[in-house]
């Protein structure tokens, strides 16, 4: 692999190169020898082969085993998004939270390696806030979540409506730029480097929000605003994160759709509610959790290995307690005591459109400097003056997410219901606030709590 972009980086140098006889010296020794042309290259030219150059070398980083250990990427990313879902949870009491943890984490992550020194204040706390500490160089770690989201996207393209969609925007002055370095990383990840206008807050807003509609087939409404945007910039050269998920998959085993009825939900402070709910009688993966005051239940996704973990308090004020105990847990850890048990379960139907601006939330999990002039995103921009390379100052995010009845091996029903004939069956009725963590044993993909439907 590497023989062979090599030869394509010298196959492209060669069609840059232009010929100026009038300029020409005498051959060296060795260039006679070789009977190479006597040539030379354009500025434009060299810049062309460096970004050409970059290109290959970041493809060949893709297909390259990343370094490190995939259960310490595991490890990080379930422990940043329990701590990152669990605060904004605790923020929001009385709102329903959906946020994609891997979007941020990864996005943040890419930040990490546009500070100008790993030895700086604010790269160490990067490191620490996003727990990058196991998983090698800032280089490593993002390959590591290259390679990752790849696999997530390849695994998820049938049978799964999943959209990730990451995107970074300032504004268009001509004291710097995107460095040519950066912006291939950010493409690797799939993630837009874009530069506007801000002098027209208006245009930006509608421009920034009909780039997600479209992507997202017009599904998760409006990201930012103009009066959002005002008072995330103010004085400062803006500089905005802004990231949407949605998702939609089949469960393995279905929800029979003539058995959903209604049933009361009890919300936070409020009179129960009659709200549409599902049932189904199967083996699912569960657990008591004795030292949270709660269950967990494992729901698999038919496909992309994607499964929904419900984290249920046993009391029906208990969701805040649940959310600061969780902060300093991992899914790992709960995974572990799952086992098999025949459940009847009988689950909210529900449909989640989150917006969420994480500004002060990241701040609270200590990224602060990353919002101050103490950034120092000196390998991000190109500046005619260090001093204007921008810092971080907004980070909107939208999530989408339906739970509903459909599942995609309806055949699973028989066969479940008949080894589990002579075994006990557990009714579990999910009628007042939980968390809830979307993920496939590498990452999580989506986190939140539902308090309201």
């Amino acid at each position: 692999m590497l023989v062979v972009l090599c030869v394509c980086v010298w196959n492209v140098s060669r069609s840059l190169v232009v010929n100026e006889p009038q300029k020409q010296q005498q051959p060296t020794q060795v260039m006679k020898a070789w009977n190479y042309p006597t040539l030379s290259m354009t500025t434009d030219n060299w810049r062309r082969l460096l970004i050409v150059s970059a290109s290959l070398l970041t493809l060949l980083a893709i297909s390259c085993p990343a370094s490190g250990n995939p259960a310490a990427l595991s490890s990080s990313s379930e422990r940043f998004a329990l701590r990152l879902a669990t605060s904004l949870g605790l923020s929001q009491p009385h709102s329903n939270v959906a946020i994609s943890p891997l979007l941020l984490q990864s996005a943040l992550t890419l930040l990490y390696t546009g500070v100008a020194d790993d030895a700086t204040a604010v790269a160490r706390q990067l490191r620490v806030a996003l727990d990058l500490q196991h998983l090698g160089t800032g280089e490593q770690a993002l390959q590591q979540f290259q390679q990752l989201i790849a696999q997530l996207k390849e695994s998820s393209a049938i049978g799964c409506k999943l959209r990730l969609l990451s995107e970074f925007y300032t504004d268009e002055r001509y004291t710097f730029n995107y460095r040519d370095a950066f912006m291939m990383r950010a493409a690797t990840l799939g993630i837009g480097m874009h530069r506007l206008d801000f002098d027209n807050v208006p245009n930006v807003a509608n421009a920034i929000n009909y780039e997600f509609l479209a992507r997202s087939n017009y599904s998760v409404g409006e990201l930012v605003t103009s009066s959002m945007l005002h008072a995330t910039t103010g004085s400062d050269t803006p500089f905005l994160h802004v990231s949407a998920l949605t998702f939609d998959a089949p469960w393995a085993q279905g929800f029979d759709p003539q058995q959903t009825q209604r049933i009361n939900f009890f919300s936070h402070g409020h009179s129960p509610k009659l709200v549409d709910a599902m049932f189904v009688q199967h083996s699912f993966r569960y657990a008591e959790l004795p030292a949270l005051d709660a269950c967990i239940i494992e729901l698999p996704y038919a496909s992309a290995e994607l499964s929904l973990f419900i984290i249920y308090p046993n009391q029906l004020e208990g969701l805040a307690k649940l959310e600061r105990q969780l902060s300093t847990y991992d899914l790992q850890q709960l995974r572990h005591a799952l086992s098999e048990r025949k459940l009847a379960l009988t689950l909210p139907k529900f449909s989640l459109l989150a917006h969420t601006e994480l500004h002060q939330i990241l701040q609270h999990l200590g990224l602060d400097k990353l919002f101050s002039s103490e950034a120092q995103l000196h390998k991000v921009f190109s500046s005619i003056l260090a001093s204007s390379a921008p810092h971080l100052t907004a980070v909107p995010h939208t999530a989408l997410f339906e739970v509903k009845e459909a599942g995609g091996q309806k055949d699973r029903t028989f066969a479940a219901a008949f080894t589990d004939l002579f075994r006990s069956t557990l009714s579990l009725v999910i009628n007042h606030p939980f968390f809830y963590a979307l993920g496939n044993g590498k990452s999580v993909l989506l986190a939140g709590h539902v308090v309201d439907i």
